[in-house]
This record gives structure tokens, sequence and C-alpha cells, in this order.
């Protein structure tokens, strides 16, 4: 091959261009900090970085933003879940002072009067948020627990229960066939008349029920299309699939009436919409005490205070929409369609806090606000207004008993009235004893399931700590990966850039003295 001057000028000047280039490149670097600044100059180097930063990327956003909002979230359902355990240690010790039979009335409703504002402040806890989000109602985040103010809106409700949730109940019957003890006046007596109520018509009725989540209940049930509707209950399988034939419970609007008459009737069944309490004979509660089967009740409400638990956070609920469909009918909406099913509206909301790794956040109402918790002092609260009214009575017909302005006669059936009123006043402290005791226990079976809920809350955040310090430890491997794979070490450059500023100026040198040099230097 014949090497001419200007071969060699024309090679010299190439190999001076990449000198030339590297020592960019490396001035680049010890610049910019990095091993490459496009794809080109190392493909290798680019594509691991893309995965490195991604990665990166991805632990940042679960370590500054997922695990925060989830730390957050539950820190506050903590917080509210002490605060209702706490709450209901407190239900718990009225009970308890409520259960003694040295109360006077007085003493009664002090206890009365705290059991429904702490019951209101369970509910009221229970409406806590973050950020705008209701943390206790699944799904439905925009939507408050409870209703906050008086509503008229009809819900359909169908309601599960199954034979742990049956009850015996005792009522205590304090009227005649024309006279209520309650209800006697002075006007009520006159010469010659019979007592009105004698200790014969005191009696006590057992009876057996299951009490819905609600009361005051629509007395003429209909459906939302305006039609009428039955209470129906009907008895499903594992499956949910439906057992036999629904049955049809008689409405009865006199709690008194429908209690005699369910004692009397073994095989009927009977709601009575004022109390919420669908009425089962004894013939039927056997019948269910023997089976494991679920059952569903379905009735309608109307009537709402602003402390009812809204339905749709715990049953299936069909109600109308304020939207209408295209002939200007309003469009029905139905809320939780398995829950007969699964007995549960499961709603879980979760954060995705890792790579595959999620972790649920919010606590279901159903798990900690009961409706019994209402029901229950709602229950005892009218049972104490019942006594307070027999004992004002009793008062009243004792004072009557020996004042002269009566007849010997009047004041003889007003003594048998008083007779009556005292072994009423006896039947209903007795009851009211029992019933403070009782609530001791479903107090604390509520207490039991708040801790519970939120021993699952401190599981979580426990196990959110942790992987929150393994997603710190992450972060600092990968970024470590990162710089060693992107970024360059400086001294080393430094002394490349060096090499290559001499070997420049070497080859301009050296290419210098070969361009002077010709063939005529040699003529």
């Amino acid at each position: 091959m014949r090497i001419t001057n200007k071969v060699m000028q024309n090679n010299a000047l190439v190999n001076i261009n990449n000198n030339k280039v590297a020592q960019d490149m490396l001035n680049t670097q010890l610049a910019t900090g990095k091993k490459v600044n496009r794809p080109s100059e190392d493909p290798i180097v680019a594509i691991r970085a893309l995965r490195l930063r991604s990665d990166v990327d991805q632990v940042t956003q679960y370590l500054k933003k997922n695990v925060p909002d989830a730390e957050s979230w539950l820190k506050l359902t903590e917080g509210a879940l002490k605060t209702t355990v706490s709450v209901l240690k407190d239900m718990i010790e009225q009970c308890e002072k409520g259960a003694s039979d040295q109360l006077k009335t007085e003493d009664r409703k002090v206890i009365i009067e705290s059991l429904n504002k702490l019951y209101q402040e369970v509910y009221d806890t229970g409406k806590g948020d973050y950020a705008g989000r209701y943390i206790f109602t699944g799904y439905r985040t925009d939507t408050s627990l409870t209703f906050g103010t008086q509503t008229e809106k009809q819900y359909v409700i169908t309601e599960a229960f199954d034979r742990s949730a049956l009850e015996q109940e005792t009522f205590i019957d304090i009227a005649s066939d024309s006279a209520d003890l309650r209800n006697l006046s002075e006007t009520t007596y006159a010469d010659g008349t019979d007592p009105l109520i004698t200790e014969n018509d005191i009696t006590q009725v057992d009876y057996f029920r299951f009490r819905v989540a609600y009361g005051n209940l629509d007395e003429e049930q209909t459906d939302l299309e305006g039609g009428a509707m039955d209470v129906t209950i009907k008895k499903l399988d594992a499956d949910g699939n439906v057992i036999g034939t629904p049955q049809t419970a008689e409405i009865m609007t006199d709690p008194a009436k429908a209690y005699e008459y369910i004692a009397a009737n073994p095989d009927k069944l009977v709601m009575v919409p004022s109390t919420g309490e669908l009425l089962m004979g004894a013939d039927i509660y056997q019948d269910m005490q023997k089976t494991d089967e679920t059952y569903t009740i379905t009735y309608s409400k109307t009537n709402w205070k602003s402390t009812d638990l809204r339905p749709q956070h715990y049953f299936k609920t069909e109600t109308l929409d304020t939207l209408e469909d295209q002939d200007g009918n309003p469009l029905t909406i139905n809320y939780n369609p398995d829950y007969p099913q699964n007995r549960t509206i499961g709603q879980p909301i979760e954060y995705q806090v890792g790579f595959n790794q999620y972790i649920q956040v919010n606590t279901y109402a159903e798990d900690v606000y009961k409706h019994g918790i209402g029901r229950d002092v709602m229950e005892i609260t009218d049972l104490a207004n019942k006594l307070t009214d027999i004992e004002n009575m009793k008062a009243k017909l004792k004072e009557m008993s020996t004042d002269t302005k009566y007849s010997e006669d009047d004041r003889k059936a007003i003594a048998l009235d008083l007779e009556a009123a005292e072994k009423a006043e006896t039947f209903t402290k007795d009851q009211l004893q029992k019933k403070f005791s009782h609530f001791i226990t479903k107090m604390q079976g509520y207490q039991h399931n708040a801790d519970e809920a939120l021993t699952v809350v401190g599981n979580r955040s426990a196990r959110l700590a942790l992987i929150n310090n393994r997603l710190t430890d992450q972060k600092e491997t990968f970024d470590t990966l990162k710089s060693d794979n992107e970024d360059a070490d400086e001294t080393e450059v430094a002394v490349n850039l060096s090499s290559a500023e001499v070997s420049y100026e070497a080859a301009l040198m050296a290419t210098s003295s070969m361009i002077k040099t010709t063939l005529l230097n040699y003529l």
C-alpha cells in the first residue's frame, strides 16, 4: 500500500479529531458527573439506567406518597377506635350502676341521660374522615355513617340473621281492658266506682323475637313503585338459595296486643313496626334454634332521625334516585345486592405500598358501629321511663288513698289500684335491673368488637412500618446501584482528561512537524 504525505496528513487529522472527541466526552463526564449523556455512548449502561431509574421512582412513590397516606388513614382509624373503646367502657360502667336495685328515680334518669349521650358519641366517632373521605363507610367515602339530619326517604331493606340473633324477652302489661295504669287521674274516680286496674291485670308475657336494625318502620308497607309490599322472611342455604316458601309476617301496630297474640299463637309471625320487632311463636322459634341456616327479612322505612345509621352501609338496600329514566320515572338504586348471600358489605380500600404488596386501610362500620348499641339504649330508656311513670302514679295513688275528699268506696278502689301499681313497680324494677345486667354483657360484646378491630388496625400499622423500613433499605440499594451505573468517578475522569489533553497536545506537535515535511525538503 502506497502511503503518501496526504494520506499521513488525513490520518493524523482523523486521530486528532478522535482524541478531541475523547477529550470532549471526558470533559462532559467531569461537568455532568455522568458516565453517558446519550444512549449511543454506552447502550448497556443506558438500558440499565432506565430500569434502575424506574425502580427508584416506584420505591420513591411508595415511600413518599402511598405509605404516608396509608399510615395517616390507619392512625385516624386507630384514634377513632380507641375513642370508641373508651366510650363503650363508660357505657358498661353506667350499666353496672344501673343494675343496682337501690337506685332512685333521679339516679336512674342521670344514668339514662348519660347512656343516650354516650351512644350518640359512639356513632359520631364513626363519622370520622380522612381528607374529606369517611373512613368507616367502605367505597362510599363521600357518604357519612349517619343521616346527620332528619330525613324522609323510603328505603326497602333486606336484613340477614340467624339463630344467634334470636332473643327471649318479657313484656309487663300494666293495663286493663279499660285503662292504663299510667293514665289514671283524679277525675277517673267517682262515687261507687270499681277499681280500674287490679293486681290480676298486671301480667308478664314472655315472647320470642328478632329485633331488626331500626324502629319506627313503615306501618303500611309499600314498595318503591307504590304497590303493596309484605314483610317477608326467607330461609337461605349456604349458597344463598331460598329454601321452602317465604313466610309473610302479620303487621300489628299495638305492641301489647302483639305480645299477647304471639304468646297464644306458637305458629305465627308478627311484625311490630314501632319497635322494629319480628315476633315469632314458640314453635317457629324452636325450629329456628335447630338449624344453622340464614334468614332474611325485608321491610321498609321512610322516617329517619339524624342519628340513624344509613342502611346502605350495612344491608341490601333499595331506594329511588333523584335521576330519572327516559320515561321520567325515578331510577332505583340497589345497594349491596350480594349481602344476603355474604352477610357482609366487604368493601376493602387497599393501598399498594410495595412491589406487589397491598395493605387494607379501612375498617368496616358493620364490624364496630352496631345498630344494637343505640337500640339497646333506647329500649332501656323506654323501660326506665315506664318505671318512672309507674312510680309517679303509685305516689299519686298513695296520696289519693288517704284523701278524705274521696268516699270510702272510692278509697277502697284507689287502694286496689295502688296494689296494682306496687305490683307493676316490682315487676318493672326487676325487669329493668335484669335488662341492665344483660346489657353489661352486650356492651362488653360491642367493646370486644371494637378491641378486635383495633388489634387488626395495630397489626396493619406494624406491617406497614416493616414495609416502610424495607422500602427505605431498597431505596438506598437502588440509589447505590443507580449511582454506580450512571455516575462517573471524578478522580478517574480527571486523570483520564489530563492524559487526553497531553496526548492531544503531543499529537498536535507531531502532526505539525509532519505536515511541514514534503517531497521538496528532499529535493
